[in-house]
């Protein structure tokens, strides 16, 4: 695996890869590596001839400083995994290499997402979002890739990176792998290693309240009856904290009352556990063919 820390270093080591017309696969990451994210490493290897992930904790697009500043780093063990799960290239950049202009010049700054982040992240991380486009747009730009590949557990992320891709009329196109799981179906997540024993315990309610929500919304029941039901069992829960729970349709993020719907229903939480902030979904419904 060869690492590359700018741009300009990435850009002349695939200048050949592209001049040739292969098929380069991209996974973005913020490091702290896991078995998600080498699932879309896997995908990547499968389906294209290169392979290209980044590194990089991306400051725009945390709301706290507390929270960048304790975000996990582990550079050494997300190399080995990244070169044993077949990684062509690791681009690690620092702030400035990202931004060279400084941070306030986005790509993606004018577009308009509109319900995509009304509510749920979006409502609870002002500026979140505005930090992934901004981000995801300037990689975009430097990698070139044929393919991006984001995880599922990352819902509302993924559809705002489809929105910009859309709207900057990218030539990109996006492969989504389903969320990896623990045993007990917790979701896998960079910030899961900062749980105590206890934590890591309860955390497992979650993914046990989003499965019986999905269960409800399959069986006919009130999507809102179920969202309070899920608040509930997880605030009576000492170590838990839900911010949201919300039944919402696939194409538009916007809540789902019931009824018929030709796009997919899905069910998503973010949950405070101890001082871990998690965010899980489940797609309920599948889409109608």
């Amino acid at each position: 695996m060869i690492i590359c820390t700018t741009a300009a270093e990435l850009n002349e080591r695939l200048a050949g890869a592209r001049k040739e017309g292969q098929r380069i696969g991209f996974v973005p990451t913020m490091g702290a590596l896991h078995r998600g994210h080498m699932a879309l490493i896997r995908a990547s290897v499968t389906s294209c001839e290169l392979t290209v992930a980044s590194i990089f904790v991306n400051p725009t697009q945390f709301n706290e400083a507390s929270d960048l500043s304790a975000y996990p780093r582990t550079p050494r063990a997300d190399e080995e995994l990244l070169i044993a799960h077949g990684c062509d290239f690791l681009y690690r950049p620092d702030v400035a290499d990202i931004y060279p202009n400084g941070d306030q010049e986005s790509a993606a700054a004018e577009l308009d997402f509109g319900s995509l982040t009304e509510r749920m992240e979006g409502a609870h991380r002002p500026g979140h979002f505005a930090g992934v486009a901004q981000v995801v747009s300037r990689l975009l730009d430097i990698v070139k890739p044929r393919v991006l590949f984001l995880g599922q557990k990352d819902y509302q992320q993924v559809a705002v990176i489809r929105s910009m891709v859309r709207q900057l009329d990218l030539p990109v196109m996006i492969e989504v792998v389903e969320t990896v799981r623990e045993v007990d179906g917790l979701a896998l997540s960079s910030r899961n290693r900062r749980l105590g024993p206890q934590e890591r315990k309860a955390a497992g309610l979650i993914n046990r309240q989003l499965s019986a929500v999905a269960a409800g919304l399959l069986a006919g029941w009130d999507p809102e009856k179920l969202e309070t039901a899920a608040m509930d069992a997880m605030q009576r829960h000492p170590l838990l904290n839900p911010e949201y729970v919300e039944v919402f349709t696939g194409h538009n993020l916007l809540p789902y009352r019931g009824g018929p719907a030709a796009a997919e229903i899905v069910v998503a939480c973010a949950v405070h556990c101890g001082p871990v902030r998690l965010i899980d979904n489940r797609i309920a419904i599948p889409s109608n063919p």
